[in-house]
């Protein structure tokens, strides 16, 4: 019989792929994506079964005995009149109402309100006060057959712990305890640590604190109290379809970036340094009449928090392996951020011209790894693409789009706009220049936004060509200015009322940011002797840095690669880092804090290289990551004092000894390995134990004083300072050098 893929079929009938899928699991055919292929005859038919066809009854099933009806066939006038026995009224509860003054048992009165008498009687005395309405659920006294459940005490549990903000000062820590400056100040004085009632604390200071007062504390930072994306209840009616956002991931050149290239028909690659992809690039593409955006990632190993942005915020997670490379570790990698993010995964093996190609092989690799194609057996969806002879993408496209009609990806573009930061830079021209990727709601011109501790109205729009719009809807990327500073990458970002609005929430975000700064800066806190110890003993040696950068997802990725080398005893300081071109402040603090400024993809504007000539600043440019921490490291490297590497000279074995008034003991000896010469160093082994260690003062041969002995001649020996030099003993000749040391 003749086979048909899911997706397919939806198409020759109209539908889509997951209503298609519904319908055919429902008629008991089993499918798991719309690639999947199932027999055309059996699906048409389940297809075109009417919708009120009931399922046929099981064999097993039988009419009741007795020729009684079914509980299911029950005239509706006999469940109606069920009901009415069932649902008991109110009267049937309390009775009617008995008169004022009965007596119940014990000759207590007994009263009965009726709420609803005023209502049952329409004549009345019209001066009757008005009664205040009771509740309906009323008290029933008596039995109950319900179980009480048990009181929750996880409640009480949780108030035990206690939040506690990152960079909180005395008075704050005092608030959230519930204890007294007092005390706190107190705790601290027996700590050894002077602290006032602003002065800001450590989180291990706060930590201390807590275990002081036998409190639990949980120290919250700024970056855990802020979400990427808030969840929005918006009216199904008010939502519509907006385009996938599509993440282009895998291992360093695999071919991302010419895959992208030849699906938008336009060469990035040739633009980027090294041909390694810098940023983050989100670019719209138009197939069958519906746009697709892109998020293009690096692929090299220093970029890892950027691909893990670009998963976070994307529908549809596209992995690119060679198929003459196959999987590498940025592409596990990207698997992990991609399972990690909950998104769809189409696997592209790319390269399928070149000579050596293997797709099955990848397949069977990537399989290993929990990914087993669809015409495997499996779930995700594999295309065999060429970036060089666009083989293939068309297939790669309308994949895309099938695995986002199954997603049914919508949103609500009449509310107010919010999305993501995927890149931002400081342009010398136009000041601040932000990507913002809309998740949510329609951006305007002229609103107000909020990203992080930066805010700002929205003055002009680009799309991803350069062309200006006055508005961005969900799915699109747009690049924004406006802002009053760079914010960093990954930041939510949304529309709020005001532009007074937007300054108080950046200020008060950049306020704690500002106080978390603080308190890491006072954790390292260190001692005068301290200070004059470690530059005595030459223990640690400080590289100033000064970090600028083109964009933040850059300069985040430099300094996540500086963090990783190790400085146990050459620490790198970064002391300043920013976005945009190198200028004369840069250069001053430079100067004044002796430091080199790391320059990726800027250079320096107006005065500021004639000023570091000047001052003797000096400035390294690079335009691909891996270079700069190469020469950082061997800039670290030589810093490092050098090691004493020891090298065996020879061995002498001492025979016999003499003493002479003026000289002292003399050993005659033999080289047995190696030399000897005047002045070199040795040890005097005796049994196997280092006695002295010391140098040969004087060498002789035949009442003649040489300057080495080679190895089989015989020779007399005096050694400086040691007289204690008995037979049998044993001299072990070397000398030391010094070499260059490596980080490890």
């Amino acid at each position: 019989m003749a086979k048909k893929r899911v997706h397919e079929l939806a198409k020759q009938h109209g539908m889509s792929s997951k209503d298609v899928l519904a319908k055919l699991t429902a008629a008991g055919i089993e499918v798991k994506a719309p690639a999947s292929a199932v027999d055309e005859a059996q699906a048409i038919a389940a297809l075109t079964a009417p919708n009120g066809a009931p399922p046929p009854a099981p064999a097993g099933a039988a009419a009741p005995a007795g020729g009684e009806p079914a509980a299911g066939d029950a005239p509706a006038g006999s469940a109606a009149a069920a009901e009415q026995r069932s649902r008991p009224t109110r009267d049937s509860r309390t009775g009617e109402r008995a008169p004022a003054a009965a007596t119940g048992p014990g000759g207590r009165r007994r009263v009965v309100i009726d709420s609803q008498a005023s209502r049952r009687s329409s004549s009345g005395p019209a001066n009757q006060p008005q009664r205040r309405p009771q509740r309906r659920g009323r008290r029933r006294r008596g039995s109950y057959d319900d179980t009480i459940a048990p009181i929750d005490n996880s409640a009480l549990e949780a108030t035990d712990l206690v939040r506690v903000n990152s960079g909180s000062t005395v008075k704050d820590v005092s608030e959230y305890f519930g204890v007294p400056v007092p005390e706190i100040i107190k705790k601290l004085m027996m700590l050894g640590e002077m602290a006032t009632l602003t002065q800001t604390l450590s989180d291990d200071a706060i930590q201390i604190l807590a275990d002081g007062f036998n409190k639990q504390v949980e120290i919250v930072h700024a970056a855990d109290d802020v979400s990427s994306e808030p969840t929005f209840e918006d009216d199904e009616a008010s939502l519509v379809e907006r385009p996938p956002v599509v993440v282009i991931m895998g291992h360093v050149d695999h071919g991302k970036t010419s895959l992208l290239d030849a699906i938008r028909s336009t060469e990035v690659a040739a633009d980027e340094a090294g041909g390694i992809t810098q940023h983050i690039g989100a670019y719209q593409v138009r197939h069958g009449g519906k746009a697709i955006t892109f998020l293009d990632t690096p692929g090299h190993e220093a970029f890892t928090a950027m691909r893990a942005r670009g998963a976070q915020v994307t529908d549809i997670a596209v992995i690119v392996v060679a198929a003459d490379d196959g999987a590498k570790p940025q592409t596990d990698e990207a698997i992990d951020h991609a399972k990690a993010a909950g998104v769809p995964i189409i696997v592209a093996v790319n390269k399928i011209d070149k000579e050596g190609a293997e797709p099955e092989r990848v397949r069977t690799e990537l399989t290993a790894r929990g990914l087993q194609p669809v015409e495997w057996g499996g779930d995700v969806e594999f295309c065999d693409v060429s970036a060089r002879t666009k083989q293939g993408l068309d297939d790669l496209l309308d994949t895309i789009q099938v695995v986002a009609e199954v997603e049914e990806l919508r949103a609500n573009p009449s509310a107010e706009a919010s999305g993501a930061v995927i890149e931002s830079r400081l342009d010398p021209g136009r000041g601040p220049v932000v990507t913002i990727l809309i998740q949510r709601g329609t951006l305007k011109v002229g609103d107000a936004l909020v990203a992080g501790a930066s805010f700002g109205r929205v003055r002009a729009m680009h799309d991803f060509l350069g062309a200006r719009v006055k508005r961005a809807e969900p799915g699109e990327p747009v690049e924004v200015l406006g802002f009053d500073g760079v914010p960093e990458a990954g930041e939510y970002v949304r529309v709020v009322e005001n532009e007074r609005r937007a300054r108080t929430l950046a200020g008060e975000r950049a306020n704690r940011l500002k106080t978390e700064a603080l308190a890491r800066r006072s954790g390292r806190k260190i001692s005068l002797e301290d200070v004059f110890r470690l530059a005595q003993a030459g223990a640690v040696k400080d590289l100033n840095l000064v970090l600028k950068a083109d964009v933040s997802g850059s300069l985040e990725a430099v300094e996540d690669e500086i963090a990783k080398l190790p400085q146990d005893e050459v620490s790198v300081n970064i002391i300043h880092r920013g976005v945009g071109g190198i200028n004369e402040s840069d250069v001053m603090l430079a100067a004044a804090s002796n430091a080199i400024i790391l320059a990726f993809n800027v250079r320096p504007v107006g005065d500021a290289r004639q000023l570091a000539e000047r001052e003797g600043i000096q400035i390294r440019g690079y335009s691909v990551i891996y270079k700069a921490i190469e020469e950082l490291r061997a800039a670290m490297e030589g810093m490092l004092d050098p090691a004493e590497v020891e090298d065996t000279l020879g061995q002498v074995e001492i025979r016999q000894t003499f003493r002479a008034s003026k000289i002292g003991v003399i050993a005659g000896s033999i080289v047995t390995e190696g030399r000897i010469t005047r002045g070199s160093r040795v040890r005097l082994v005796r049994d196997g134990t280092i006695v002295a260690d010391t140098t040969v003062a004087s060498l002789r041969r035949f009442n003649e004083d040489v300057r080495e002995v080679a190895a089989g001649f015989e020779c007399g020996i005096v050694l400086n300072n040691f007289q204690d030099v008995k037979e049998g003993d044993l001299l072990e000749v070397y000398a030391t050098r010094q070499v260059e040391r490596e980080l490890a």
